[in-house]
């Protein structure tokens, strides 16, 4: 009994006695790189100023819809007034809507700016549904009657419209004009012009949005895709409905120096099929028992959390020399974009 005792207490002697480890504090040098580790200063005054850069962008579109029986014969190419109306036989008037994120780039003489998704704001002027899974008669047409896109956040003044869109590239520049009393202190995101071809495996970003209509910031760690991927590049940033359009940015040696280098666009998804009841069945179904009403095949796609595409500075900035006559003409000036 009294060896054990003895025995304890030599541990807690060996232990107590034993010296403290001295652990080695890292010391940040600068390389003129893009960082890949976690900052060591506080960086919530930055992203608080960024956050106010970064608004809700709400779009959309109504459209009058022409229904036809399955034996008609109209033609696409003779569309008219008249012709929809002798030959559908009901229309309604139905909507479209898109959520996302505008940037504000620019901000002079009542004038502003802001950066986002094509996606976001671009409506097709006509829609086409036909019989036969696509092959028959037209079923259903569309035609877009007006669109209206609004940036919550900003004052008062005219519609936000847009000045210069890119479907390939998945870019579009908003313009609203204010009032003249209404644009005092419009934040403009006035960070450094960065260079996405720099960033490197690992380097950290920062992605600043509305995710399914909330803001947020999500911190992300770039991949380096070789190749196919020379406008774009990619981040693990878990993409939500909503983020297309928000900045990225990127720490140089440390804070405060945040660049930006791109716009979150997309993230990979798929295609799923299953079979749902007619949209007229009761709301209650009872899974007990077999269902005998029709059946029908929708197809629903499904985000791919962890792979988000992001447009890169390099495009962005080509996109807007590209456009720059229509950018003029609007009453821009050309240098004042992101300052």
């Amino acid at each position: 009994m009294s060896d054990k005792i003895y025995f304890l207490l030599l541990v807690v002697g060996t232990m107590s006695c034993s010296a403290p480890k001295v652990i080695e504090q890292q010391v940040f040098k600068p390389d003129g790189r893009y960082d890949s580790e976690y900052p060591v200063k506080n960086l919530s005054g930055e992203l608080s100023y960024i956050s106010k850069t970064v608004k809700k962008l709400d779009c959309i579109a109504f459209y009058r819809s022409y229904l036809f029986s399955p034996d008609n014969t109209v033609d696409l190419h003779q569309i008219n007034d008249s012709v929809l109306e002798l030959n559908a036989v009901g229309s309604s008037v139905t909507n479209q809507s898109v959520s996302g994120t505008a940037t504000v780039v620019y901000y002079a003489n009542n004038l502003v700016g802001m950066l986002t998704c094509a996606h976001v704001v671009d409506f097709p002027d006509t829609v086409v549904i036909r019989y036969d899974n696509g092959t028959g008669p037209v079923e259903v047409l569309s035609v877009k009657l007006r669109q209206s896109n609004y940036v919550k956040g900003l004052p008062s003044g005219g519609s936000t419209d847009v000045v210069a869109l890119d479907k390939y590239h998945d870019l579009a520049l908003l313009m609203k004009r204010l009032d003249d009393t209404g644009g005092d202190g419009i934040p403009v995101l006035n960070y450094p012009v960065g260079r996405s071809k720099e960033l490197d495996w690992g380097s950290l970003v920062y992605v600043m949005g509305y995710p399914l209509g909330n803001l947020m910031v999500i911190r992300a760690v770039v991949s380096k895709p070789a190749g196919r991927l020379k406008d774009r590049f990619l981040t693990d940033a878990l993409y939500n409905r909503g983020i297309s359009g928000s900045p990225v940015l990127a720490i140089r040696d440390g804070i405060p120096n945040f660049e930006l280098v791109g716009i979150a666009s997309s993230a990979a998804a798929q295609n799923f099929f299953y079979v749902k009841p007619d949209n007229e069945a009761a709301e209650y179904i009872n899974t007990d028992e077999t269902y005998s009403g029709n059946l029908f095949v929708d197809r629903k796609r499904m985000i791919k959390y962890g792979v988000t595409y992001n447009v890169s500075i390099e495009t962005i900035m080509d996109f807007l020399s590209k456009n720059n006559d229509q950018i003029s003409a609007n009453g821009f000036i050309p240098d004042y974009f992101f300052k």
